[in-house]
């Protein structure tokens, strides 16, 4: 081996491509901490999408090969898939579920581009009316079309029976099966596919069409030779997100699929039925295989309509078709789609002023008595819940969006990814995960968490990584001794008032250290934080008696309204301990960094056992059973609409603007909140409409997490028709779909005042 000369030194030496990748890492993540906002929004919405997205999927995944009793590994439900006894039956359940998602994914973006043909090319009258029509679907509950399809074609149907006359024997064709759920998923999802075709119709540049209709070529040969082409991408990505929406339904699949059975189902049985988590987990694992690949799928021709000819607007007129026969054969098929629509819904209408559907067609207002009496927790509970997730989920998909589009970081694209698989996953898939992580305290989790935030405020504050580290393991012991006091020395509430009377001491102490002028923010935030336990104490001095006051009435309305207003304000006062403490740890970073330098260390000691005390305090993040995990469960499902509207918003805004703001001395808060907001709040409004409605008519996620203090609408209306309460669920399929219409006639009412009477909402971001 030849000798290095002797200039040779270790410094010359070339350096691994991993250290380097991890040296540019630190810089990048560095000089993103140097704004404080930045750095403060990507972490929240980091821990955000890690909380309630990526680990409950993880524990999914180990549940399906793990034993929950004796936690010993077991292929158990995985090798029934190569068991002669059970192969049969599972590869059927497994063929089904295929055959209904390609089935409904075919027929739904046949119908979606038959109906943004005609709304964009054929000059169809009453474009508005009949576009609000199409999107009937999408809000109102997952199963409405199953109860009116029953409705209708069951067999008691109006139509089967009472019209045609058909009698069902055994070996006739019903409307349940698998021809009978596809046709109802084709109703209930082909609007997705309209949204998305349309929005490619309307902005394709039809400067291709002119120069070859100029050439001389009819409009067949165009159609198929220039404007099929280029909306390959959008059916595309229309029909892979339709194949993963029918794979991803219960609510369908559970009424109206007879004797066929698919995964969601299975998946429901498994945990609600036959009480077996891991044979739940390792069946959302084999549907999470093929809704896992077309969702890559689709984000992948997502990504190439760069090469479609969208120029946002065009900039001619839209090529109408002016032939009669091909314009009104369009306008005559959407119609007759829209009739049936519209008769479907109508069924339901009249379902639930019908007394006995199929027997007695008597008016009979008595289904709204019994869901405005006995319903009327499930409706409170589900609107209430749903406007809480409903800014949770706008706020996180805007900052997400903010930070895909105007920031260059390490990790972009997986947080982008990541935020989106919160809606894409099937909701059962999600729901089982919430039970498996949450049920019990995630200790190693709820560790993590607060080691990182605990680390994100020390990094802030103080520079000497030794000091940094000390505090952290100073603070912490300290909060930790705290959390084992009650039940062993105090009791709850005095506790609380000693860490609420602590915190007031602390704000004392900090006065002499704060600059006059951040003083007032500084002494306030702490008074609040101490506020916040006293509150938490005190609340069931109003509460308490609120709901016994509720519980005697005899006016039943007036009593589940008055324990239903108790339940709501407990919401807000009396959260859980951890994630109580989580929050005092962000309010934390506002009340040090106001402090001076030389004061600082010992105000983060204090603030981190005050916050570590409320984090390790009984069982932090077992969260199953309580309203939190339903919030969060919704905020999850929408998050992704609402990034999806907010990136949309932000890429048609010039960043000079942004730029311009920056060079002139603001910081990224300041732009973000004068320049970026303003321009965006009306994709910001959109996607506030998209996630109520989400939230009111989800089901798959939530039925899962429903309990007796906080009923579930939908889990309610699917109760009935198991029950045989058609009329009763037809009652409360309308009042959700009217809380849902007059929430958006609200929305577009506010839109108006703010934006300009003609200022509209686009919702084709429910389609995206």
């Amino acid at each position: 081996m030849a000798e290095l000369p002797l200039e040779y030194t270790a410094a010359d030496r070339p350096v691994p491509a991993w250290r380097t990748s991890l040296r540019r890492r630190y810089r990048e993540f560095k000089l993103i901490g140097q704004d404080p906002i930045l750095s403060m929004g990507l972490f929240l919405v980091g821990i955000f999408v890690f909380l309630f997205v990526f680990f409950p999927l993880l524990r999914v995944i180990w549940q399906g090969f793990f034993d929950p009793t004796t936690g010993a590994f077991s292929l158990k439900y995985f090798a029934q898939y190569v068991d002669p006894y059970y192969q049969a039956y599972h590869f059927q359940v497994l063929r089904d579920t295929i055959t209904m998602g390609v089935m409904t994914a075919a027929g739904g973006t046949i119908l979606g581009f038959i109906f943004a043909y005609t709304m964009v090319r054929c000059a169809v009258p009453y474009p508005r009316l009949l576009h609000y029509l199409t999107l009937l679907p999408t809000i109102s509950p997952p199963f409405a079309i199953a109860i009116a399809s029953i409705l209708l074609f069951g067999r008691s149907g109006l139509i089967t029976k009472d019209l045609l006359g058909i009698r069902f024997s055994p070996g006739v064709n019903d409307i349940y099966g698998l021809d009978g759920l596809v046709f109802v998923q084709i109703i209930t999802y082909f609007s997705v596919a309209y949204l998305i075709i349309r929005g490619m119709l309307e902005r394709l540049d039809p400067a291709m069409e002119e120069a070859a209709l100029s050439l001389g070529a009819s409009k067949f040969h165009i159609f198929h030779t220039v404007t099929l082409p280029l909306l390959i991408p959008g059916l595309a990505g229309a029909f892979l997100l339709l194949f993963v929406e029918a794979l991803a339904d219960l609510g369908n699949p559970l009424l109206i699929s007879g004797n066929t059975s698919v995964l969601s189902a299975e998946i429901y049985l498994a945990i609600n039925g036959q009480y077996d988590q891991q044979k739940g987990a390792a069946l959302s694992l084999v549907l999470l295989i093929p809704t896992l690949t077309v969702f890559l799928l689709q984000r992948y021709w997502v990504s190439r309509r760069s090469y479609v000819s969208v120029t946002g607007k065009p900039t001619g007129g839209q090529l109408t078709v002016k032939e009669p026969y091909i314009r009104w054969s369009f306008i005559t098929f959407t119609t007759l789609t829209l009739i049936l629509i519209l008769s479907l819904y109508t069924s339901i209408l009249l379902g639930s002023f019908t007394r006995l559907w199929g027997i007695d067609y008597t008016p009979d207002l008595s289904h709204y008595g019994k869901a405005l009496g006995r319903g009327l927790n499930a409706v409170l509970s589900t609107t209430f819940l749903s406007v809480i997730a409903t800014p949770i989920a706008g706020l996180i998909g805007m900052v997400i969006a903010f930070l895909v589009v105007r920031k260059a970081f390490s990790g972009k694209e997986a947080l982008d990814f990541t935020s989106n698989l919160g809606g894409a996953v099937p909701g059962t898939i999600l729901g089982i995960g919430y039970i498996i992580a949450f049920i019990k305290a995630p200790t190693f989790v709820v560790g993590l968490l607060y080691a990182l935030l605990a680390g994100y405020l020390v990094s802030r504050t103080v520079s000497n990584n030794r000091r940094r580290i000390l505090i952290v393991a100073t603070g912490t012991l300290i909060g930790y001794g705290l959390s084992r006091l009650p039940g062993v020395i105090f009791i709850d509430s005095f506790w609380r008032y000693l860490l609420a009377l602590g915190t007031l001491v602390l704000a004392g102490a900090m006065f002499p250290f704060v600059p006059p002028a951040r003083r007032r923010g500084a002494i306030l935030a702490l008074v609040i934080m101490a506020g916040g336990l006293i509150v938490y104490n005190l609340s069931p001095l109003l509460t308490e008696p609120l709901a016994t006051w509720g519980r005697a009435m005899s006016n039943r309305t007036l009593s589940r309204l008055t324990i239903k207003t108790a339940s709501a304000i407990r919401v807000f006062t009396q959260p859980t301990m951890t994630i109580l403490g989580y929050t005092y740890l962000v309010a934390a970073l506002f009340v040090v960094t106001r402090a001076r330098e030389r004061a600082r260390a010992w105000i983060v000691t204090a603030l981190l056992a005050l916050c570590a005390a409320l984090v390790f305090q009984g069982k932090p993040l077992a969260l199953v059973g309580t309203p939190y995990i339903v919030i969060a469960a919704y905020a999850v499902r929408s998050t992704s609409a609402t990034v999806r509207a907010g990136i949309a918003a932000l890429q048609q805004i010039d960043p000079a603007i942004e730029e311009a703001s920056t060079s002139l001395g603001a910081d990224t808060q300041q732009t973000f909140r004068n320049i970026t907001l303003p321009l965006i709040l009306p994709a910001f409004i959109a996607g506030l409409i998209f996630a109520f409605a989400r939230h009111m008519t989800s089901l798959s996620a939530i039925i899962f997490l429903t309990t007796a203090e906080w009923p579930i609408l939908t889990v309610w209306i699917l109760s009935e028709v198991e029950q045989g309460g058609m009329s009763t669920a037809a009652a409360y399929s309308m009042i959700l779909i009217f809380i849902v219409l007059a929430a958006i006639g609200l929305m577009y009412a506010f839109v108006g005042q703010a934006f300009g009477a003609r200022e509209g909402i686009d919702l084709t971001l429910g389609g995206g």
